[in-house]
């Protein structure tokens, strides 16, 4: 979980995996929270993996998965050149700069111009804009309208960036609200199978409110769905599931299962 330590002008030191990373943020546009922590938790293995994170922001997820994988090697993709030297000055301050590499650009854009081979990440995670912007408000600061906001064929576009990244049998991770499951689903058939689902819920019987949603290229079985992790108990307070994901780096059900 997040946990703010102390304030920098325009830039705050967050902590997160009970305070194993410092990752600077900045005060204003997007920040990220415990849901960059549950996608970074969609990936797990004991070998060396190649992992995309595509809209890294300033880094969060991208250096969780670092954190909790020691083997691990990271390119992260960000549209905004500021946030994208941001996060590579925090892999440099978490002592991840070997493992870490942070470039500019925008995914919904002509493949070629990233820059990354086509089929080389074993596994690509990805927490696209949530909202579609015809149907909500406008937003006024431009960096947190890029990372909170799309087009209609937004959605279509991160799926198949992932889906060209991604290798032979490699894994596809999204982040999303609950409510736009269908679209996931509908975006990532035909591109993906053996699809597993796992909801999010705030508090016990509550409706879940996010979905991790992760398939395999070249795979066929039906899909999966899982039981929802509950973030707090009964009372209000952190569940131990949530706490064991978002403080100590557990992996989420569909990565202790491989996938």
């Amino acid at each position: 979980m997040q946990v703010q330590k102390h304030s920098e002008g325009k830039f705050s030191e967050d902590g997160f995996l009970g305070q194993m990373l410092k990752i600077r943020q900045p005060h204003d546009g997007h920040r990220s929270g415990h849901e960059a922590v549950l996608l970074a938790a969609s990936v797990n293995g004991e070998n060396q993996q190649k992992v995309c994170d595509l809209g890294a922001g300033a880094g969060v997820v991208g250096l969780c998965i670092l954190a909790r994988l020691p083997t691990a090697q990271l390119v992260g993709v960000e549209i905004d050149p500021d946030l994208r030297r941001l996060a590579q000055e925090n892999a440099e301050a978490n002592g991840f700069a070997a493992r870490a590499r942070f470039i500019a650009g925008d995914v919904t854009g002509p493949f070629s111009a990233l820059g990354l081979d086509a089929n080389s990440f074993d596994h690509v995670v990805v927490n696209p804009p949530f909202y579609q912007s015809d149907k909500v408000a406008p937003v006024r600061d431009a960096s947190r309208a890029r990372a909170h906001q799309t087009d209609a064929a937004g959605l279509q576009s991160w799926v198949r960036c992932a889906c060209a990244l991604s290798a032979a049998n490699g894994l596809v991770s999204f982040i999303h609200r609950a409510e736009a499951l269908d679209d996931v689903l509908a975006a990532m058939r035909g591109r993906l199978g053996a699809l597993q689902v796992q909801p999010v819920a705030p508090r016990p019987g509550a409706a879940a409110h996010r979905v991790l949603v992760q398939g395999r290229r070249d795979a066929r079985t039906p899909m999966t769905l899982l039981p929802p992790i509950v973030l707090q108990d009964e009372v209000g307070q952190p569940s131990a599931e949530a706490e064991a994901v978002l403080r100590h780096g557990a992996a989420l059900a569909f990565a202790r299962t491989g996938g």
